[in-house]
């Protein structure tokens, strides 16, 4: 969730709802809001940046009071023009116009809803960046492209000149925002040569917003094209609003933003699916109307700063929305139906029963894991990496069970021996997802023999019959010492001893037996 401040009378003497509108809208709409003190406190999920603005949320509560009704912004093509020659760290740029902004009082909070975006759908500045600008001290035409650290800048909230190699080593929002440049620093120039922005970074003084502006430029760069342009668009219907225009400019020849009408059919029979029931043109278009969608001959209206919407789903949510969750009908089901468990959940609480008989514990574990504890246990394939894992101790998908068990080991190794436990859980391997059993005994006498007796034991007592122990190998277990399970001709799990090197090297001094099971293997 996303968590915004607004204060409270300036939200409704801008948006004339009620302060009970303040606490009640936010919640119909997904989100959160409470008072304290003189400050309105909402909270809305990732996917409604919109919200996030003091004007959207103004907007939005209008909207759902009926106040207003969906409209589109006014659209005018400006003449200005604007070229790119963009360095290869931040390759995409673009920009618009806004005319006739009511900015004087809100400048606060056109910057909160400005780092908003930085930190979500910006990631921090590193996807998309966005710059204002007073619009009259802009000189167009307008050059994107990596200047050399021996230029000069002028940075926001100074009239002094420096130099850029001086600036990125000196000032704060450079040392914050620098690693995301190369040594060209990306820069917007003017008709003159002057720089008036080092995006990620800061805005020049050249073209600083103030109370008095009316109308303003604004800049957006990024990592991702389609994040740059959803920026962007943000940013000028959240200016735009109430009624400002916003003013399309020619990038290298071509309109920005591009602005689209997007319409979306609506099926009676999805939402007859989903409710349980059906609902009249009536009573579609009042629910849309609510959330600011236009509606016409059984198709949706979307308003043009609703980004997030990419589906005829999100557009079913939003029904519901409007109509209100509390008031969708109960449907009685005209059938009765009774519920059993699956084949493979009724044998895993079964082997749970009987593992609690051979004085075993249960554990629960993620399914992530250390890729290089996987590699040194002799993993026969290498899980799935995760791209940006939260910890280096779970940054890839266990392929087996045991480093999960092992992991518990040498997390207890302080605890008290013998240490019998088993874990019934989730693996991927060759592709395909695996509900598989891992016994594991950490203990002086822990030994091939007695984890052969357990496994065979658990056979016997589920009752299969054509299984065969053979002789096997696999990565981490002792040679000699391992034993296969196959049953109907095919390997569905194996046991040993632990090999002492792998026990030293990770600082587990009691012997390890353990195995695997794969509890499908068992109920085919």
């Amino acid at each position: 969730m996303v968590l915004v401040r607004f204060d409270a009378q300036k939200l409704i003497d801008f948006s004339g709802v009620s302060k009970e509108n303040l606490l009640e809208v936010p919640w119909l709409l997904g989100g959160e809001s409470r008072v304290e003190g003189g400050t309105v406190i909402m909270e809305f999920n990732p996917d409604r940046p919109d919200l996030y603005s003091f004007q959207g949320i103004s907007r939005a509560m209008r909207i759902f009071n009926g106040i207003e009704k969906f409209s589109m912004p006014a659209i005018r093509e400006e003449d200005m023009e604007m070229h790119s020659n963009p360095p290869s760290e931040r390759p995409y740029f673009s920009g618009g116009i806004v005319r006739g902004v009511k900015i004087k009082n809100l400048i606060p909070e056109v910057i909160d809803f400005q780092e908003k975006l930085h930190l979500t759908i910006g990631r921090n500045r590193k996807v998309s960046a966005i710059g204002l600008h007073d619009l009259r001290k802009v000189k167009f035409p307008l050059l994107y492209r990596g200047v050399g650290r021996g230029e000069k800048f002028r940075p926001l909230g100074s009239d002094d000149e420096v130099q850029l190699e001086y600036f990125m080593k000196n000032d704060p929002k450079a040392l914050e925002y620098g690693h995301l440049v190369g040594e060209n620093v990306p820069a917007i120039l003017d008709s003159t040569g002057e720089i008036i922005s080092l995006p990620p970074i800061l805005n020049s003084s050249i073209t600083t917003v103030t109370e008095e502006t009316e109308d303003l430029f604004v800049d957006v760069t990024g990592t991702n094209q389609n994040v740059v342009q959803r920026t962007l668009i943000l940013m000028l219907t959240s200016l735009a609003y109430p009624s400002g225009t916003i003013g399309t400019v020619r990038l290298d020849g071509y309109r920005v933003p591009k602005i689209e009408i997007q319409e979306k059919d609506i099926s009676p029979l999805s939402i007859k699916k989903m409710l349980g029931y059906g609902l009249s043109a009536e009573e579609i278009s009042g629910a849309l109307s609510k959330l600011g969608y236009g509606y016409k001959d059984g198709r949706a209206i979307i308003p043009i700063y609703r980004t997030d919407i990419l589906g005829e789903v999100d557009i079913l949510e939003d029904i519901f929305k409007g109509i209100g969750f509390d008031k969708i009908k109960r449907m009685k089901e005209g059938f009765v139906g009774y519920g059993k468990a699956s084949p493979l959940r009724a044998i895993e609480n079964k082997l749970r029963e009987l593992l609690v008989g051979y004085n075993l514990n249960e554990t629960v574990s993620s399914v992530l894991v250390n890729s290089r504890y996987s590699s040194l246990y002799g993993a026969k394939e290498n899980g799935l990496r995760i791209v940006n894992p939260i910890s280096q101790e779970q940054d890839s998908i266990r392929t087996g069970i045991s480093p999960s068990l092992m992991q518990t080991f040498l997390n207890n190794f302080r605890n008290p021996y013998p240490q019998r436990i088993f874990e019934i859980g989730t693996v991927y391997a060759g592709g395909k997802e695996k509900d598989v059993l891992g016994i594991g005994i950490a203990d002086k006498n822990a030994s091939f023999s007695e984890i052969k007796g357990i496994f065979v034991g658990v056979l016997e007592d589920l009752g299969v019959e054509n299984y065969v122990i053979t002789r096997s190998e696999e990565g981490m277990y002792t040679p000699g010492r391992v034993g296969g399970i196959d049953i109907g001709g095919k390997r569905v799990g194996f046991f040993g001893e632990v090999h002492p090197k792998i026990l030293k090297e990770i600082g587990i001094k009691m012997p390890v037996a353990m195995g695997e099971l794969e509890v499908l293997g068992v109920v085919s």
